[in-house]
């Protein structure tokens, strides 16, 4: 993960992640009114192609439907993202498309949860950087992973990453994205290193209480232990 980081900063200008504003799931950073339908990602869109330094009128966006498969059981419901064997898309990237243009398919339950829709868009936009622009010729999904937290979106897909539901009759959870939960953690933290900002910093208050143990875990070792990333 250094040395993935390591060449983020020599691709993406070190100068300008370590300045740049980290967004947060408030509505100073998301001036939008959220109604889930897919108005929400298209407003969404150009707030987070700027954010990445995308031109937004590069992006056609649209939707498909991939529902959650529902499991009946004695205790009650159990909900799954995905069957034995099958992962579960929260998007798609489909490369430049024959109008030079990027196409970015969102599936429609991301429009339930708008954190979530924001982790989804900032990941396949992620691949516009990476494979779009030509950084790298072979798709890395982890290495994708990465990109949304060097543009100050990593709360948003570290959040996603595993989210656990429960309510009166039922329980379920759900996972996005390739890192693991740890993973994020360090991740995060390493972004924290590069801007030397440690474990002490307003953004980490927004992070879900697993993600945020593991960072200020990852935060502290780095303290102790910094990483050898050249500057």
């Amino acid at each position: 993960m250094e040395e993935a980081f390591t060449w983020l900063l020599e691709q993406f200008d070190r100068e300008k992640i370590i300045a740049r504003k980290i967004l947060r799931p408030v509505s100073d950073d998301f001036p939008v009114t959220f109604n889930q339908t897919e108005d929400d990602a298209n407003a969404l869109l150009p707030l987070i192609a700027a954010q990445m330094e995308i031109d937004p009128n590069l992006i056609l966006l649209d939707f498909y439907d991939q529902s959650l498969m529902e499991f009946g059981s004695a205790a009650g419901k159990i909900f799954s993202q995905q069957t034995p064997g099958e992962r579960y898309s929260a998007g798609l990237y489909h490369n430049r498309q024959s109008q030079g243009k990027f196409r970015v398919s969102i599936e429609t339950a991301q429009l339930k949860n708008t954190e979530n829709l924001v982790a989804t868009l900032a990941h396949e936009f992620a691949h516009i950087k990476l494979i779009g622009e030509k950084r790298i010729t072979e798709n890395d999904e982890y290495l994708t992973d990465l990109v949304p937290v060097i543009y100050g979106l990593g709360i948003f897909n570290a959040n996603a990453s595993f989210r656990f539901y429960t309510s009166n009759d039922s329980w379920g959870y759900q996972q996005q994205g390739y890192l693991k939960q740890q993973e994020w953690g360090y991740a995060l933290a390493l972004y924290a290193h590069i801007r030397n900002e440690g474990e002490k910093q307003a953004w980490s208050d927004f992070l879900v209480p697993n993600i945020r143990s593991d960072f200020k875990k990852s935060a502290a070792f780095l303290a102790q232990q910094p990483p050898f990333m050249p500057e």
